[in-house]
């Protein structure tokens, strides 16, 4: 499931880009949100280390399923995206970035890869 939501928001990355939409004109107040920044950078480790850890806990150490330890760790990264989006729109001249989630949702998908790749 979350590799069917990280293809369609890429998908969808690509349809915007091909198109010449650009997600940055969605923000309030026009503020900066670059794709290329040590900000993204973070969000993208943050997601696959908090991903690969739920994954380890969950599978190594409680014994629980491949899949389901899988499904469970990237649910609850992204929920954790959302949290800290949602989270930073209601600081003083903070925006709830979907470049940020998508990010995230970028994070989680290589990590799940990363796991797949050496199981």
């Amino acid at each position: 499931m979350i590799k069917k939501i990280a293809v369609i928001i890429l998908v969808g990355l690509l349809f915007c880009n091909t198109f010449g939409f650009d997600l940055g004109n969605i923000l309030p107040n026009k503020q900066k949100d670059p794709w290329f920044a040590i900000d993204k950078l973070k969000h993208l480790s943050s997601s696959f280390m908090v991903t690969t850890t739920g994954y380890y806990i969950q599978n190594r150490i409680a014994g629980i399923s491949k899949n389901q330890s899988i499904n469970t760790a990237g649910i609850i990264t992204i929920s954790l995206g959302i949290g800290k989006e949602l989270n930073d729109r209601r600081k003083p001249k903070g925006m709830f970035s979907i470049r940020d989630l998508i990010t995230d949702v970028m994070g989680v998908f290589l990590a799940i890869t990363f796991i797949q790749a050496i199981s």
